[in-house]
């Protein structure tokens, strides 16, 4: 394919290979030096990136999200990026780990020992209920002062 671009060179105008432009520019003008190599697909960085995971990163991930399955939310990151490449990512750690955050604060898929905490509360609140019966004033007593107080209530009418 060949195609032609109408350039001012100092004042004259001139036609020329797009292509040569095109590449000069690129060289020239872009903070990267590709030096010869050609960009992975999209498609396949990902492939790349996600069947390369390191163990120790995948360690990171689980310790830092208890009750998240790691491996199935990697493949469900890996799905989301194949499958929306109009919002391609260019930092795919970065993104797995927002990925597997917010994860977590839906509540994750792996239940925590929630039952220890719940019967943890039940104890204390059992033991606060047993405390205040104990502490409580004698029934006698409750009924003496209410007497009390409709009598005084009932003289001030």
């Amino acid at each position: 394919m060949f195609f032609e671009i109408l350039v001012r060179i100092d004042g004259e105008e001139k036609w020329v290979n797009g292509k040569k432009v095109f590449k000069y520019l690129l060289e020239d003008y872009s903070k990267v030096s590709y030096g010869g190599k050609v960009v992975d697909p999209y498609n396949t960085r990902i492939q790349k990136f996600y069947s390369n995971i390191p163990q120790e990163l995948l360690d990171t991930w689980k310790k830092a999200y208890p009750n998240v399955d790691i491996d199935a939310q990697v493949k469900k990151c890996e799905a989301w990026l194949l499958c929306n490449t109009n919002k391609a990512k260019k930092d795919f750690k970065r993104f797995t780990n927002n990925w597997l955050s917010k994860s977590m604060e839906l509540g994750g898929n792996i239940p925590v020992h929630v039952d220890y905490k719940i019967e943890k509360e039940i104890k204390k609140r059992n033991k606060y209920i047993k405390q205040a019966e104990q502490n409580s004033a004698p029934q006698d007593w409750i009924k003496n002062l209410v007497k009390e107080t409709k009598e005084k209530m009932g003289k001030n009418d």
